[in-house]
């Protein structure tokens, strides 16, 4: 029975809706694409953020440690006595029993250069608590080369780094070493101007742990700030200046520079200017509006005319070796570079946010469609509510007029009264028929439908759905041919289920016959996916299913349109209740139709455990 289509402005005004959905799912994808972007950013810039954050309070704890070992050894430029190493001594027992690493000194040398005294080297024993004059250590000779140069040369005037004052961190040791000055050198003069150089006594050589120093404190600090609870976020090295490049400390034994590069971060381990040592020590950046002030001894260092920074030498300050090039620390994401994460969280987020929005739209076609089958659906019932009562008003009329011409006596011959009784019933069956068929789809409906499967001989079940079949006046005229192959094995069936389902196919060849009036209907095995089994095969020669109508045929209900042109009754359930009826068994049933030459409706059914042997290889 063909559906009949919505009226053209309710058909429009569902268009417009589904246009408004789809206008309001494409909106909601543009701003979560851009929302994606700026939460991209904004996690970049956090995340850069933070690492910013994190190298400069590495670079601020290692220069901690540094100062806190220059600390026990520091004096304030000018201060310092002829026998300027007598208090070093005590400086580093106060160090040993204070300091947290104190495994992080190796050696402290003394080298005494000033005037009226031979140069000597002094190293400082713990034991004894002195200082004993040693020969030059191999692993210092090229210090000792420099220091001796730098003597050579004569005292310089500071230089705007104050290093004259100031640490130096020699890397390739490592050492920390600083130039003693004595209080001779520290005249002022009167008219403001700066101080005359100061003369040099000597210098303090404090001589590092390499293992403690690289392997504990650099690990330890790299552990504190780019490690999280499942292990290191970045990976983490410091390396030597170029050209050699040394790695000092890697975060992974496997590390190497060229997986570092690009680096996410990359900077100098100390300060190489004081504006940088402001930086790095945490006093902030130098104001360079600052007014210059004038120094005294024993409280800062030099004055400096004109505008710049103002540095005070009361604290240590370190910077790094003028004769190689400085440490440096490189970080990188162990996923790869910065913009390789982001863009990862950015894909996700995507495929996250699309896949929501994919999902929503997912769920409005499945509403839209679920309310237009269950529009058609009641379109369907409605028709099948007035199908069936027409169908059921027929067979009734009949019987009824059939008993009134009984009841009045109007039949009155034995030839007559036969006719008659022949007539009522055919009608009554054709009445039962219908109503059984009503019982069972409402019953699998409702899930109340039961099988009882057994092995049932297909033989028999055909002949009895033929045989009720040629009993209706709908099949008078019909050529039923039958083509059983001899000793076809049980199936496993319900034996009156499936005398039902052949039965409605072999009446629905029959109504659809056409003028040809032929049915023909086959069993022969067969072994689909080389399972044992049956297939029967009910064909006709008549007017053939519409490609359109064929995937609808086995709906409930549903009626072609060139059923409804013939005027061919039926209530649209004899094929809804045979494939319900197949796949219950465990078989299967299909249709192959040409318009206008026929269809051939193929029920396949497996073979009984009981009766089912092997089947043979084929080639």
């Amino acid at each position: 029975m063909a559906t009949v289509g919505p009226p053209p402005h309710r058909q429009f005004l569902r268009l417009g809706l589904v246009a408004v959905l789809a206008g309001i799912l494409a909106l909601l994808a543009v701003q979560q694409y851009r929302w994606s972007l700026e939460v991209s950013h904004a996690e970049r810039a956090r995340i850069e953020a933070g690492l910013n954050t994190s190298v400069s309070q590495f670079r601020q704890e290692f220069y901690r440690e540094l100062v806190q070992v220059c600390s026990a050894f520091h004096r304030e430029p000018g201060t310092e006595a002829d026998d300027f190493w007598s208090g070093y001594a005590e400086g580093y027992q106060t160090w040993a029993r204070t300091s947290s690493r104190p495994d992080l000194i190796a050696n402290v040398f003394v080298w005494q250069t000033g005037p009226g005294a031979s140069s000597r080297l002094l190293q400082l024993h713990p034991t004894l608590n002195q200082f004993e004059p040693v020969e030059w250590p191999a692993r210092l000779s090229d210090l000792h080369a420099r220091l001796a140069e730098h003597l050579r040369d004569g005292p310089q005037p500071p230089a705007p780094e104050a290093r004259l004052f100031a640490w130096s961190f020699e890397e390739q040791i490592p050492a920390l070493v600083r130039a003693v000055s004595n209080v001779a050198g520290q005249r002022w003069r009167r008219d403001g101007g700066p101080p005359e150089p100061p003369h040099l006594s000597g210098f303090v050589i404090v001589e590092l742990n390499a293992a403690v120093l690289e392997q504990h404190l650099l690990g330890e600090l790299a552990q504190r700030f780019f490690a999280g609870p499942d292990g290191f976020i970045y990976n983490v090295a410091v390396i030597g200046g170029e050209p050699n490049g040394k790695i000092i400390y890697r975060s992974d034994a496997q590390l190497t520079k060229e997986a570092l590069t690009p680096s996410d971060a990359r900077t100098r381990l100390l300060a190489s200017t004081p504006a940088d040592f402001r930086v790095i020590s945490g006093l902030g950046s130098p104001d360079p509006a600052e007014r210059p002030r004038r120094g005294r001894p024993g409280l800062g260092g030099p004055d400096r005319s004109g505008p710049g920074p103002v540095f005070r030498t009361r604290s240590a300050m370190i910077l790094p070796s003028s004769a190689a090039a400085p440490w440096q620390l490189l970080v990188r994401h162990r996923w790869g570079s910065l913009e390789t994460v982001v863009a990862a969280d950015r894909r996700r987020n995507l495929l996250l946010s699309f896949g929501v929005l994919l999902v929503l739209a997912v769920s409005m076609a499945m509403i839209i469609i679920s309310t237009q089958r269950a529009r058609r659906l009641a379109h369907l019932q409605m028709e099948f509510v007035a199908g069936v009562s027409h169908e059921l008003r027929t067979p009734v009329a009949v019987i009824c007029s059939a008993a009134d011409n009984l009841a009045e006596g109007f039949v009155g011959g034995k030839d007559q009264v036969k006719e008659y009784g022949a007539l009522i019933r055919n009608e009554g069956r054709r009445l039962a028929g219908m109503i059984e068929q009503i019982l069972h789809f409402a019953a699998g409906q409702a899930g109340r439908a039961t099988y009882d499967l057994q092995p049932v001989q297909v033989s028999e079940a055909i002949a009895d759905a033929v045989a009720n079949v040629t009993a209706l006046p709908a099949a008078e005229g019909f050529t039923i041919e039958r083509d059983i192959d001899p000793d076809l094995p049980a199936v496993q069936a319900d034996s009156a289920a499936l005398t039902r389902c052949v039965q409605n196919l072999v009446l629905n060849a029959v109504k659809y016959g056409g003028e040809n009036r032929w049915v023909r209907v086959q069993a022969q095995k067969s072994a689909a996916d080389r399972v044992p089994g049956i297939r029967i095969s009910v064909e006709d020669r008549g007017m053939g299913i519409d490609p359109a109508d064929r995937p609808h045929i086995f709906e409930p209900f549903y009626r072609g349109k060139a059923a409804q042109a013939a005027q061919i009754h039926g209530a649209g359930l004899g094929l809804s209740l045979s494939l319900d009826i197949a796949e219950a068994m465990g078989g299967r049933l299909t249709v192959t139709s040409e318009p206008g030459h026929g269809s051939t409706f193929v029920l396949e059914l497996p073979v009984s455990s009981e009766a089912a042997e092997p089947l043979p290889r084929t080639a």
